[in-house]
C-alpha cells in the first residue's frame, strides 16, 4: 500500500490533468457516454448479484452434504467424505479456484443470458431533445408565448363552465 500512495504522491499533478481532461470529455459527450455508463453500472450490478447467488448455492449445497452424511467423523469433526466445493467471492478471475471446475463455465453462460436480457429488454437509449416548434402567435423568445384567453400566465379562465343564465 505504501508503494501506491508514493506513486500517487509522485504523480498527482499528472493524474490530476488526466481527471480534468477526463470530465471535460465526460461533460461535451454526455448525451452518449452518460447513459453508456449507467448502463454498464446497471450491467455490473446483475453480475454481481448473479455471482452472489452462484457462492451461496455452492456454500448452500457444501454444508448440505456435509450436515446429511452418515459417514463417520474425521478428526476434524466433518465427514469422512466431506465436500471441498468452493467459489471465490472476491477473487472471481482466478479459474483455479472453483473446486467443481464446471461451475465456472456456469457463470460465463450466466454472464452471457444476462448480458443478452439486459440488451434484448433493457436497451441503452440516448434521450434527444427535439427542436421546439414556433407559431405565427409565439414570441421569438425561449419559453415565452404571447397571451391568449387561457395561455400561461393570463388570468382569463378558459372553462368557466355554467353561469347560471340558463341553458
Amino acid at each position: 500500500m505504501d508503494v501506491v500512495i508514493e506513486h500517487l504522491k509522485e504523480y498527482y499533478i499528472l493524474y490530476a490533468i488526466v481527471v480534468v481532461c477526463l470530465l471535460t470529455l465526460l461533460y461535451l459527450t454526455r448525451r452518449y457516454s452518460l447513459p453508456a455508463i449507467f448502463y454498464t453500472v446497471e450491467i455490473t450490478i446483475y453480475l454481481c448479484l448473479m455471482h452472489l447467488v452462484v457462492w451461496l448455492v455452492v456454500n448452500l449445497a457444501r454444508w448440505f452434504r456435509e450436515n446429511s452424511s452418515m459417514k463417520a467423523l474425521a478428526e476434524d469433526g466433518r465427514p469422512m467424505d466431506a465436500p471441498t466445493w468452493q467459489t471465490p467471492l472476491l477473487e472471481f478471475w482466478k479459474r483455479d479456484a472453483y473446486d467443481p471446475s464446471w461451475v465456472v463455465w456456469l457463470e460465463v453462460v450466466a454472464v452471457a443470458l444476462i448480458v443478452f436480457a439486459v440488451w434484448r429488454y433493457r436497451p441503452m437509449r440516448v434521450k434527444r431533445t427535439r427542436k421546439r416548434r414556433t407559431f405565427k402567435n409565439e414570441t421569438s423568445g425561449r419559453g415565452q408565448t404571447a397571451m391568449r384567453p387561457g395561455g400561461a400566465g393570463s388570468s382569463y379562465p378558459v372553462n368557466r363552465g355554467r353561469t347560471g343564465k340558463g341553458r
